[in-house]
């Protein structure tokens, strides 16, 4: 089913028709335009709204079961037979609504996306997908994350960043049914996009660059994440985050950072009975930390009473009690009394570009390129579309 989507992707590409690089990209053959989004999972039914011409396929063997020249919104779910949105489809268990124009647009329970969407039938539930332009979906993804403009060159890198985890998340998922699920990342589809703001600009500005980096005979996209503010020192993704995701395997000195440690620096007390409820424990003794031994980053705590101990990873500990009240994992943590006390520097989850350092690294005349190769060693830019033309000479 999974080729078959794929070869879905390509008819809908034709119907709608670098600074530092290696001299080839062994993953380019089967480069990645799209990226297909998870918008809902296991649901009886939604909203689908086309509005405009479109062609529907089925995804299990790429045949064309219908077109139409007008609008279509009916409620979609699963039948015993197959799925049901307007008419029925009888021992069709996928379908796959393509606009036909760049006028037609899709709509799901009222919001609205660029690009096809698919619908899948398991088990009497549906899921629906949304197959996207990696630049629309970079626009709409950035754009709640940053209200306010930062340097424009920190903005490059930012969009340069974003977009290789994105490239990431489809190499590393490309058997799968879907690369992301909108809830994990904040995919929110077009309606948000602001055609001629600081993040759109800086998309369009980097249009189809990437970073890569070589490993294994191949070059790469990878986790390419950011942090509000180091504290002085990035850590490496797989020391923090405890998965590859292909990334850079050290992380860096962050000097501007490092001079603003103190001034970053936060402090949090709660209480053992709250803490205990808000990581729904019966009561906790003593909290612990797991650090990684260069950055002294925490990745994951140990919360203990009398009778057990339970490890928590940083992400969900941080969820857990705010990121208002713990804003970084570069903290230490000790019991007064009756609270504990948690004392930190910076914000974020200290891995990949920092944003503060980056920050004045543009003030002083640097390049997207510069400050990206600061905070990912070892790394390359690659311009996707002069590959692309390269391929086909």
């Amino acid at each position: 089913m999974k080729k078959a989507f794929s070869f879905l992707i390509l008819i809908f590409i034709s119907m709608n028709s670098s600074l530092h690089c290696q001299e080839q990209f062994t993953t380019q053959p089967n480069r990645a335009e799209n990226i297909q989004v998870l918008l809902a999972k296991n649901i009886d039914e939604a909203l689908l709204e086309i509005k405009g011409s479109h062609v529907i396929f089925n995804p299990q063997d790429g045949t064309r079961i219908s077109s139409s020249m007008s609008a279509k919104r009916f409620m979609v779910r699963a039948t015993p037979s197959g799925i049901k949105w307007g008419g029925e489809y009888p021992g069709i268990h996928q379908i796959y609504v393509v606009p036909k124009s760049k006028n037609a647009t899709v709509l799901v329970n009222g919001i609205e996306y660029d690009g096809a969407v698919a619908i899948f039938k398991i088990k009497n539930k549906i899921n629906i997908i949304s197959d996207v332009d990696i630049e629309s979906y970079l626009k709409s993804t950035l754009t709640p994350q940053f209200p306010y403009p930062l340097e424009n060159e920190v903005m490059a890198a930012i969009a340069i960043a974003a977009r290789t985890t994105a490239y990431s998340h489809v190499k590393r998922n490309k058997d799968a049914f879907w690369h992301v699920s909108s809830d994990d990342i904040g995919y929110h589809g077009k309606a948000i996009i602001q055609p001629d703001s600081h993040v759109s600009n800086a998309v369009d500005r980097t249009r189809h660059l990437i970073l890569v980096l070589s490993q294994e005979g191949e070059n790469r996209p990878f986790a390419a994440t950011w942090t509000e503010n180091s504290a002085g020192k990035t850590a490496a993704f797989h020391s923090v985050f405890r998965k590859d995701w292909w990334a850079p395997k050290q992380g860096v000195l962050a000097p501007h950072a490092a001079l603003n440690r103190e001034e970053s620096k936060w402090s949090y007390k709660i209480s053992k009975k709250e803490l205990a409820t808000l990581l729904n424990i019966s009561t906790i003794v003593s909290v612990d930390l797991y650090t990684d031994l260069d950055s002294k980053k925490t990745y994951a705590v140990k919360v203990k009473n009398a009778n057990e101990s339970r490890d928590i990873d940083f992400e969900e500990f941080q969820k857990a009690i705010g990121k208002e009240n713990i804003l970084s994992n570069d903290f230490s943590v000790v019991l007064r009394n009756s609270e504990f006390v948690f004392t930190g520097y910076g914000k974020g989850f200290g891995v990949g570009l920092c944003l503060h350092s980056a920050n004045y690294m543009a003030q002083n005349g640097d390049n997207a390129a510069k400050i990206l190769s600061k905070f990912f060693p070892d790394t390359f830019l690659l311009n996707l579309s002069a590959m692309s033309k390269m391929a086909t000479k």
